[in-house]
């Protein structure tokens, strides 16, 4: 039996293609990690997938065998050209959308449900990419991502630990992680110099916190993190220009001491914050 090693090597010589480091292009290869995707993702009959950077199809065609629909965006034209002339390409399930994820438009091609997201991140574009996908979730309800191992930590990182950040607190008020499955190099072709991880990520239907409430946590949240060594009130006074009385007034109306340091706050600390920010005049200005 031919190993998924021995097909992406036949199939790169047979088009003569070399996977481009700009890309970030590393195939899967190893079959155990495969099935692990596809368990967490837990593809049916009546589940319609989203699938970012399907290379080769192989995580694509076992997909199809089971999925009602399936799109795949590709950005490199000779990974799309060659998916479209294997089987996949008259599949009556496969959808091919050659772009990128950056900037392609989800509601020209998804419907108006929720779908699952499959994916596997180019290490260089995968925070962007992530913050894209929260940007539009009304069109998901699961994602299972190929991460950087160190971009997987910082999506699952507790307060007060290095690994948390903006991404932590944006991850974890759109959904819970429900699953982790760790990747060696040796699973990929070419090998990247990196681990890497699968995460599942399960959506809430809606934010822990209103739409029109979002713009201000993401301003408390990049002061907070934009300035470590700050204490929390010398860190969102210079965001919001106001006196540090004003805001350490407000700190301590909501039960937060004021010399705590940013990346001490849980994401019900900073959702509460987010709150009586835009209950008060204390708006950054422009």
């Amino acid at each position: 039996m031919v190993s998924l090693y021995q097909e992406a090597r036949a199939a790169l010589r047979q088009f003569d293609f070399r996977p481009r480091k700009k890309l970030g292009q590393h195939f899967l290869v190893h079959d155990t990690v495969l099935e692990a995707i596809l368990r967490l993702l837990e593809p049916s009959g009546q589940d319609e997938i989203l699938e970012i950077g399907p290379g080769l199809g192989f995580l694509t065609r076992r997909l199809v065998e089971t999925a009602a629909r399936v799109w795949a965006i590709e950005v490199d034209p000779l990974l799309a050209e060659r998916l479209r002339q294997s089987p996949l390409g008259s599949h009556p399930a496969f959808n091919l959308i050659e772009g990128d994820v950056l900037k392609v438009s989800f509601d020209s091609f998804l419907p108006g449900r929720r779908v699952k997201l499959a994916a596997n991140l180019p290490y260089s574009i995968s925070t962007p990419v992530l913050f894209r996908i929260f940007e539009l979730r009304k069109h998901f309800s699961v994602l299972v991502l190929m991460v950087q191992r160190e971009v997987a930590e910082r999506m699952a990182a507790s307060p007060g630990t290095k690994a948390y950040g903006t991404l932590s607190v944006w991850c974890q008020i759109h959904g819970r992680i429900l699953g982790r499955v760790s990747v060696s190099p040796e699973a990929f072709f070419p090998r990247p110099k990196v681990k890497s991880m699968v995460l599942k990520l399960a959506l809430y239907s809606e934010p822990r916190l209103a739409e029109e409430t979002l713009p201000v946590l993401r301003g408390v949240v990049r002061a907070a993190f934009g300035q470590r060594r700050k204490t929390l009130s010398n860190a969102l006074g210079s965001w919001l220009k106001k006196s540090r009385g004003e805001v350490k007034a407000l700190l301590e109306r909501e039960g937060i001491d004021p010399k705590r340091r940013g990346e001490t706050l849980s994401v019900d600390e900073f959702i509460r914050l987010a709150h009586a920010l835009e209950k008060t005049e204390l708006t950054a200005e422009s």
